[in-house]
């Protein structure tokens, strides 16, 4: 199955309000709603690898984090531990760039899960959680960079062809850790 764009969206933190993670977590609607360190997000393969994992740890009450958002978080990172999680791949005052992600709710299809994602509700929410946190939403998306794959413990000095794959390999490695 295609899966669509995975709902992430890159924002400017350079004028944002004081105690910005705790403000974030106050407005945001749910904890499908998370921020991202600018560099985490790699690939849509990585992104929707580590969304099914966590999806399926908390239908199989197996997760770690007590949380959807930390749990999600703990995959990005590849490490079963959730302070580590957040301090390898959430945000922190001297980032000038993040991530906002929701995180889709599912439905079951054949025994999968299929993520349910409506792009006009993403993104006035989005514009409703910039606007209220003064944040600037700017062009990007997911890239594979030297500089965040070895933040996320994968190191390379180039990319090739199988980078991608090693990245979702890490990935699923912190299910198999867990």
């Amino acid at each position: 199955m295609e899966m669509p764009h995975f709902p992430c969206f890159k924002v400017d933190l350079s004028k944002s309000v004081n105690n910005l993670i705790q403000q974030f977590i106050d407005v945001r609607p749910n904890q499908n709603w998370l921020l991202l360190a600018d560099y985490a997000a790699q690939t849509q393969q990585q992104l929707w690898t580590a969304w099914l994992l966590c999806q399926r740890a908390f239908e199989q009450n197996r997760a770690l984090a007590r949380s959807l958002d930390a749990e999600f978080l703990r995959y990005i990172a590849a490490t079963h531990h959730v302070s580590e999680a957040f301090r390898k791949v959430g945000i922190s005052d001297n980032h000038e760039r993040a991530w906002i992600v929701n995180l889709p709710e599912y439905e079951k299809v054949n025994g999968e899960m299929v993520p349910l994602c409506d792009d006009d509700i993403t993104a006035a929410v989005v514009d409703n959680l910039c606007n209220k946190l003064n944040l600037s939403i700017i062009d990007g998306s997911p890239e594979l960079t030297v500089h965040g794959l070895n933040k996320l413990g994968l190191k390379v000095d180039v990319i090739s062809e199988n980078t991608g794959d090693l990245l979702v390999g890490l990935t699923i490695s912190t299910e198999l850790n867990s």
